[in-house]
C-alpha cells in the first residue's frame, strides 16, 4: 500500500514539475493560455509512469504466485522438522519483497550507510571505507573484493525509479580517479542507457538493481528470517532496528 502511495506522489510531482518545465520551454507568460501539448504533456507522462509501475508490480505478483505454487507443489505445503511434519509458515514473495523494499527506502541516512556496509560485507567485499555521502543520501565507498584483492569503487543510491547513464558516468569518473573497478547498487532499476554506459567501462562495472539486491539479501539472510530451505518466513524487523541502534550506540561512545 505504501509503495502505491509513493507512486502517486511521484506522479503528482511529475504533473507539477513537468508542467512548469514545459511552460518554460514553450515560453508561456503568466496569464497566457498554454498550448495543448503543454497542458496535457505532464498528464501523459504521469499516466505512463503509473502504468509502468502497475505493470511491474503485477509482474512481480505473478512471479511470486508462480514460485509459491511451485514450492507448494514440491513440498506439499510442509517441511520436516525433527522427524515431524509441520506446516511451513511461509510469507508470500510479493509481500516480503515489497516489505523489504519499503524498509530500505525509509531508512535514515546514517542507518542506510550502516545497511550499505553490512550488505557489502555480506557479498564478499572487505576493507570497506566510506568516502562520501551525497546530498540525496547515496553512499560512496572503496573496498577490496574477490580473491585477487582488486579495488572496487561502490555507489549505493536509493531511487524511486530508473537511474540513467549520467549516474554511471559519475561512477566512471570516480573509478578513473581511483583506478578501481566499479559497482553501482540501487533499490530501483537501471535504464537501458545506464546499462549500455556500464558496458563501456574497460575496468568493469557491475550493476545491482532492486530485484538482485533483494535476491542477494535472501541468499545471505540479511533482514530476513528463513526456514531450513532458505525460504522466507518473515521480515526480520529487529535486524533493521539494530542497524539504527548500532549507530546510536557508536555516537554515544
Amino acid at each position: 500500500m505504501r509503495s502505491v502511495l509513493v507512486d502517486v506522489l511521484v506522479a503528482l510531482l511529475i504533473l507539477m514539475i513537468g508542467g512548469a518545465i514545459l511552460a518554460r520551454i514553450a515560453g508561456v507568460e503568466e496569464g497566457e493560455t498554454a498550448p495543448a501539448w503543454v497542458q496535457f504533456g505532464p498528464l501523459v507522462l504521469a499516466m505512463l509512469f503509473l502504468g509502468w509501475r502497475t505493470m511491474r508490480r503485477g509482474r512481480q505478483r505473478r512471479e511470486a504466485e508462480q514460485r509459491a505454487a511451485e514450492d507448494a507443489e514440491a513440498m506439499d505445503g510442509r517441511v520436516e522438522f525433527e522427524g515431524e511434519v509441520a506446516e511451513a509458515p511461509l510469507m508470500s514473495e510479493f509481500e516480503w519483497r515489497s516489505r523489504v523494499d519499503s524498509m530500505i527506502r525509509n531508512l535514515g541516512s546514517d542507518t542506510f550507510q550502516r545497511f550499505t556496509l553490512e550488505f557489502l560485507s555480506a557479498i564478499g567485499l572487505s576493507d570497506i571505507e566510506v568516502r562520501r555521502t551525497a546530498f540525496d543520501g547515496a553512499v560512496e565507498c572503496v573496498a577490496t573484493g574477490g580473491e585477487d584483492g582488486v579495488g572496487v569503487y561502490v555507489i549505493f543510491r536509493r531511487s524511486f525509479g530508473s537511474l540513467g547513464a549520467n549516474q554511471i558516468r559519475d561512477l566512471h569518473a570516480r573509478m578513473d580517479e581511483e583506478d578501481y573497478e566499479g559497482l553501482y547498487i540501487t533499490n530501483g532499476d537501471f535504464s537501458a542507457s545506464a546499462r549500455s554506459e556500464a558496458e563501456k567501462s574497460e575496468d568493469g562495472t557491475r550493476l545491482i538493481d532492486g530485484d538482485e539486491l533483494i535476491d542477494l539479501m535472501q541468499r545471505q539472510g540479511l533482514g530476513l528470517i528463513l526456514d531450513e530451505l532458505g525460504r522466507v518466513t518473515a521480515v526480520d524487523e529487529a535486524w533493521f532496528r539494530a542497524l539504527e541502534s548500532s549507530y546510536l550506540t557508536r555516537e554515544d561512545d
